[in-house]
């Protein structure tokens, strides 16, 4: 993966981790190899049989406390109650595994070890602090595909108000992400679609975004292609649990690395509107984070192929799926449809109704107009004005 050149955080391929080899990654990790280790780990309560696995057999080597207070979309009183659990007590490093919820709160928890406080204290345009230290060493293992939360220096958090905010710094980023595939078997199929089309979205919002230079444009465009060949794979086995190929395996390994490569890409750039929309949807309605991004996908798709930069750019994200047409709009017009027949397989809402939401036309502005507060809308290129985006989201009711 040459792309993993881009970013400080080591990137390890471990298709079955067991406990032995985790506990050695620790040690080389922190560099402790004289004396017990004793780790946190942090994890959601959903049943992953192989992560209770892996951590029984890790709690065999090294020290395990678990922190498990962790819900969908993070929230600060979560993150401080889990800190405040801890904070008293000696820990070498911290361990998340689980989904972009779980990561985030780990980046969090290890930060907070190092800086105190409390995490809404560090949100918002103008907080009251700022992360100053480096947190704990941080080893990160996702247990989907597609957040990318592994290799960024962010995370997204709620606070007591209900808003979500995204905290960045470079303090932030793990030092190791284990990408162990066997951890993401037990995926269904809903899950399989909005976490692979938020990986998606990473690696597109990295194109069309002000932030863009041509070495991260070539980085979202092998990360948007790594998507692109998996995914519908990676959908199929998880439509098949009960009966697995042969195959399944590196399928679920390669899809894996795939949303790891999109998180490399946005984190250099950053996201743009989709992920500005998403997080209204997730603040007033509880959409899960990989559809609410998906949702507006195909019309910002449509908007952004008026810069003339994006639309080379995304022909040669095309180009090897479709060797015999060479003209950048017409590339650019196969993507589409093929993003579009993907987004109806896999059942990814289209309209609010489908997505569960109630809203009028009317309502629209006044409930999505706080997304141009958000600096990730800045980011689009061409720049959406809140006319465009309002009737693209009335055009969804």
């Amino acid at each position: 993966m040459m792309n993993t050149l881009l970013t400080p955080v080591r990137i390890l391929s471990e298709p079955r981790l067991d406990g032995a080899r985790l506990a050695t990654i620790l040690r080389f990790s922190t560099r402790t190899t004289d004396r017990p280790l004793s780790v946190v780990a942090v994890v959601d309560r959903f049943p992953i049989e192989r992560r209770s696995r892996l951590l029984g057999e890790l709690g065999q080597h090294v020290g395990v406390t678990i922190l498990d207070q962790v819900s969908p979309n993070p929230t600060t009183s979560d993150i401080d109650s889990m800190y405040r659990q801890i904070c008293q007590s000696h820990f070498d490093a911290v361990v998340g595994i689980g989904g972009g919820s779980v990561l985030d709160s780990a980046k969090a928890v290890a930060m907070l070890m190092q800086n105190g406080g409390s995490l809404e204290e560090y949100l918002g345009n103008a907080p009251n602090r700022t992360i100053g230290s480096k947190g704990l060493p941080l080893i990160l293992i996702p247990t989907t595909a597609g957040t990318g939360s592994e290799v960024t220096k962010v995370g997204v958090y709620t606070s007591s108000t209900g808003r979500k905010f995204t905290l960045g710094s470079p303090l932030l980023l793990a030092d190791v992400a284990i990408l162990c595939g066997m951890l993401t078997e037990s995926m269904p199929p809903a899950l399989t679609a909005a976490v692979g089309f938020d990986a998606l979205d990473h690696a597109l919002e990295s194109i069309w975004n002000r932030n863009a230079t041509p070495i991260t444009r070539e980085a979202a465009v092998i990360a948007a292609r790594k998507v692109l060949h998996h995914l519908e794979d990676a959908y199929a086995v998880s439509c098949r649990l009960d009966a697995p190929l042969p195959d399944d395996p590196q399928i679920r390994q390669s899809l894996l690395e795939a949303a790891c490569a999109a998180g490399i890409a946005f984190s250099m750039t950053g996201t743009a509107a989709g992920h500005a929309l998403s997080f209204i949807l997730s603040e007033n309605w509880h959409i899960p984070h990989g559809s609410a991004c998906a949702f507006t996908l195909v019309e910002i798709f449509r908007h952004a192929l008026a810069d003339s930069t994006v639309r080379e750019t995304l022909a040669q994200v095309a180009a090897p799926f479709f060797p015999g047409t060479h003209a950048p709009e017409a590339l650019c017009s196969l993507l589409l449809g093929w993003i579009v027949r993907m987004k109806n397989t896999m059942g990814l809402p289209e309209t609010f109704g489908k997505l569960g939401v109630d809203i009028q036309p009317q309502d629209i502005e006044k409930s999505f107009q706080r997304a141009f507060s958000d600096p990730k809308m800045a980011n689009q290129v061409p720049v959406m004005t809140p006319a465009e985006v309002f009737a693209m989201l009335q055009a969804k009711i």
